[in-house]
């Protein structure tokens, strides 16, 4: 046995590339610790996670205080796992929900476990940054005011590039009609302590799924689930976790989201803070060299999404010239690159991102934006989710796809939000847009 996974990783490391990219402790936090000396199991003195009334109880009622919620639960599962306990908590026996279409693979497969039927919100193109990015909120108030009844409203929020929803608007519209809002919140366990709380919890949500380790100093799989109802109990919360999760936690990222929390505490408003300011800086020196940036109320403070289409690159060329300067992006596509900062970024890996940015050499200051097939029509619907997913499938050639149902969930990961949908009628769009990620077959109803 030559141990590739294992000998593959101690090779990467020794590229020894900035990490602008999840996990958010960025393999220096840790350093001093013994977590992985703590990889027990549980026992009598060490609590149960789905039964927890001990130590890890204690911990996740700390969680709950600093996050100022009503119930506040760890997830060994990662955001996976939170966001299949919301929607079962949601919708424990099914039913329609109102969902925002930028949404995660694993909610759909939760959703279809749980036969839970979608009614899908589109968002707007936004003409300036050439995505859709804010949901279409008179399609929304359109169907709150239809006469279905709707367990819940389900957001992405921030999505993959930093762009928030506008949460406390779609709260309030969502209210009236006593309709809850939940919040994949995968990428934003820190916008409680951002200078301004964008927190969801913060703008009427009223469960949400924090993937903490993907900014936060949490070992991957950490994530946390929030919830600000009182109507739900611990009990009830946590037997809705335990339907989808993992009998073996792992002990060890429990201990690090407790340490986690204890850095928060003390330390989360000013690092986020000086964190904020050096990302201000970066998109400043972008802009300055012709590059695209986000940035505006509705996007995180603290992430960099770099449109290097402004300057004539593709985000594969432009990742690839970060290379050079030993530095690796969270992600690209064919028109932007996004950065995933956190304040365990080095003085130096800053230093180095700056003078890549500083050097870059623009292909052309004219627009060179690869122009997609914009997603603005619904695929015909010809079977529910479940119904898709659990029935006998054949793989086709992509070629041989058109008006085909498709049987799977198809998409890239990352981002991982699907290109196609279960029980939808392929067409042009996701042709066109699994060529790009280079996929030539995929899953169809018989």
């Amino acid at each position: 046995m030559k141990k590739p996974l294992y000998n593959s990783l101690k090779k990467y490391k020794k590229l020894k590339r900035a990490s602008f990219h999840t996990p958010g402790h960025k393999c220096n936090f840790f350093k001093r610790t013994d977590l992985f000396t703590l990889d027990f199991t549980e026992l009598p003195l060490t609590d149960s996670l789905y039964e927890a009334n001990g130590i890890i109880k204690k911990s996740e009622e700390n969680l709950s205080k600093l996050y100022n919620t009503e119930l506040s639960l760890f997830s060994l599962g990662g955001n996976t796992l939170c966001i299949q306990s919301m929607l079962r908590l949601s919708s424990p026996k099914g039913g329609k929900i109102l969902c925002d279409r930028l949404v995660h693979r694993s909610a759909i497969s939760a959703m279809a476990l749980i036969g839970i039927n979608p009614t899908w919100i589109l968002r707007e193109y936004n003409q300036e940054s050439k995505t859709f990015d804010k949901l279409n909120l008179a399609i929304l108030e359109k169907e709150l005011s239809s006469n279905e009844k709707f367990n819940a409203m389900y957001l992405t929020s921030p999505d993959y590039y930093g762009v928030l929803q506008d949460v406390k608007s779609i709260s309030s519209k969502c209210k009236k009609f006593d309709v809850p809002v939940l919040v994949d919140n995968a990428h934003g366990s820190h916008l409680m302590f951002t200078s301004e709380n964008l927190h969801p919890l913060s703008q009427g949500a009223l469960i949400t799924a924090d993937s903490a380790h993907k900014t936060l100093p949490v070992l991957t799989g950490g994530a946390w689930l929030h919830i600000n109802s009182k109507k739900i109990s611990r009990q009830e919360a946590k037997s809705a976790m335990a339907l989808f999760g993992s009998t073996s936690p792992l002990y060890s990222t429990m201990a690090s989201m407790d340490i986690a929390q204890d850095w928060l505490y003390y330390n989360g408003k000013k690092e986020f803070l000086n964190l904020e300011k050096r990302v201000s800086n970066i998109k400043s020196i972008a802009k300055g060299k012709g590059i695209f940036v986000f940035e505006g109320r509705l996007v995180d403070p603290t992430r960099i999404t770099l449109g290097v289409w402004s300057i004539g690159k593709t985000g594969y060329e432009f990742r690839d010239y970060l290379y050079k300067y030993k530095i690796e992006p969270e992600f690209c596509d064919q028109n932007y690159v996004v950065l995933i900062p956190t304040a365990f970024n080095t003085k130096q890996e800053w230093e180095r991102l700056k003078r890549a940015i500083l050097n870059i050499d623009a292909c052309s200051l004219s627009n060179n934006f690869i122009e997609e097939n914009k997603f603005e029509k619904l695929p015909e619907v010809c079977a529910s989710l479940r119904e898709a997913m659990m029935s006998e499938k054949v793989v086709v050639k992509l070629s041989d796809a058109k008006n085909r149902v498709a049987g799977d969930i198809v998409c890239p990961c990352p981002p991982g939000i699907p290109i196609v949908m279960p029980g939808e009628k392929i067409g042009d769009y996701e042709i066109w847009a699994l060529k790009q990620y280079g996929i030539n077959e995929i899953y169809v109803l018989k």
